[in-house]
């Protein structure tokens, strides 16, 4: 007797901590989408502030990097090769994003005293997204979709 041969590839598991890192970016992403909105709305905390940053340029920015970490935490979760690439890339363009707005906007002494803590910061993201998404394990259930 001989078993059908099924023309679709087996379903592979997704591991539990992929459903988990992959709600860490999904939070990354609202979060952005929910400052831009407030930005774009006029109703941010930074308003409050002494206006070095302009709120629509905020609002865009929260836009896109929310849309960037919504689309890339849906890609992980389904284990898409690109969804893997593009959260590679997008952590660190994220995060000279974030410099370059220090590096413009920081006007107080307090806040470039605070600035080794923030590299800290951004180094430990880099460090985490990266080093999960190169585990072996990791690395082997994502595949590339054609």
């Amino acid at each position: 007797m001989t078993t059908p041969i099924s023309s679709t590839p087996p379903r592979r598991k997704r591991p539990r901590s992929v459903h988990l890192f992959a709600l860490a970016v999904l939070y990354l992403g609202v979060m952005n989408l929910v400052r831009a909105r407030l930005a774009l709305d006029g109703q941010s905390f930074a308003q409050t502030l002494l206006p070095t940053m302009p709120l629509t340029y905020l609002g865009v920015g929260g836009l896109v990097w929310g849309s960037v970490f919504v689309v890339a935490a849906f890609g992980v979760w389904r284990l898409w090769q690109w969804a893997r690439t593009l959260l590679l890339a997008a952590i660190i363009v994220y995060q000279l994003h974030i410099w370059a707005n220090h590096l413009i906007f920081d006007t107080s002494a307090y806040s470039r005293l605070v600035w080794p803590f923030q590299i800290g910061i951004s180094v430990a993201w880099i460090v985490v997204v990266w080093g999960f998404l190169f585990l072996p394990g990791i690395r082997r259930v994502f595949v590339k979709r054609e």
